[in-house]
């Protein structure tokens, strides 16, 4: 199995750390990660099987959120400041257009960079997210970006040792394998006597407000517009009836399919999942765009 090609990339004041699998001058695919510390990492399996099916895979570690550095202005983790991350990152690399493969938070991110740059796209694959909004989340309160730093930093995530962070992680998966804990490992870091997350917790907050302040659901007349090819890949596992629905009748052109999984459809159903995204998206060919 090919390791990965790293970089760093200056863009939008952020020195973005990208991974890269396959041959440059295979079909590009740009994938962005969850909210979570393991960034590019969740795609230790993922990439190299979508290079061997001649894709570029292009995956940035999001800035705050492990490797990268955070940014010093949390305006740039709205959603539509991160999608035009993605635009400038993809000129640097010399990406005309490309295929957008976002999971979870990056799915959300990726409504609004199809929204927003519609004709840089070949196709919009969206794993589990983006139909769906915050305030459609048991629990979620709206909050002032203050409040939800210190939200998170009265409750930090920390484990006492690696065994007991690799212990909860295995009872969680639905199969425990060595790709699992190499990408768990990569996101935390040993710090005080404790095992934390890489990532920052201002950043991390930055992200979720801004996910409550730019609604993926703002997107939808935008996407209903567009001649793109998109994919609502939803985990069975995790109920979304209402968001679904809604999203089917705002853009009906959309395709959606189901996969026995939990959220984390790269972790709990990788081979159907990876496959899915690679086969759908070889059906594909360049669309004309609707401004």
């Amino acid at each position: 199995m090919a390791g990965p090609r790293l970089t760093r990339i200056g863009a939008r004041g952020a020195d973005v750390v990208v991974r890269e699998w396959g041959n440059v001058d295979g079909r590009p695919l740009v994938f962005w990660h969850g909210l979570n510390p393991f960034g590019a990492l969740q795609l230790n399996e993922a990439g190299p099987a979508w290079a061997e099916r001649g894709f570029r895979v292009v995956a940035p570690s999001a800035p705050g959120l492990g490797e990268t550095p955070a940014f010093a202005d949390l305006e740039e983790y709205r959603p539509t400041r991160l999608a035009d991350l993605v635009v400038d990152l993809s000129e640097r690399l010399e990406l005309e257009r490309f295929d957008y493969v976002g999971w979870s938070w990056g799915a959300s991110i990726g409504v609004h960079l199809a929204a927003r740059h519609g004709s840089r796209l070949t196709a919009l694959v969206l794993l589990d997210a983006g139909h769906s909004d915050a305030q459609d989340l048991p629990g979620w309160t709206e909050s002032t970006l203050g409040e939800r730093i210190a939200e998170l930093e009265a409750s930090p995530v920390t484990f006492a040792d690696w065994d007991a962070l690799v212990s909860l992680a295995r009872e969680r998966a639905t199969s425990w394998r060595p790709a699992l804990e190499e990408r768990l490992r990569a996101g935390m870091h040993e710090q005080d006597g404790a095992v934390v997350p890489r990532g920052d917790v201002r950043a991390v907050a930055a992200a979720l407000h801004g996910l409550g302040a730019e609604p993926p659901s703002s997107t939808l007349p935008a996407l209903a517009r567009l001649d793109l090819p998109i994919l609502l890949v939803l985990a069975a596992r995790n109920d979304t009836t209402g968001p679904i629905e809604r999203f089917r009748a705002e853009v009906p052109h959309a395709e959606t399919v189901t996969v026995d999984s939990d959220h984390d459809l790269l972790s709990h159903a990788p081979e159907e999942t990876i496959a899915l995204v690679a086969d759908w998206l070889a059906r594909q060919r360049a669309q004309p765009r609707v401004a």
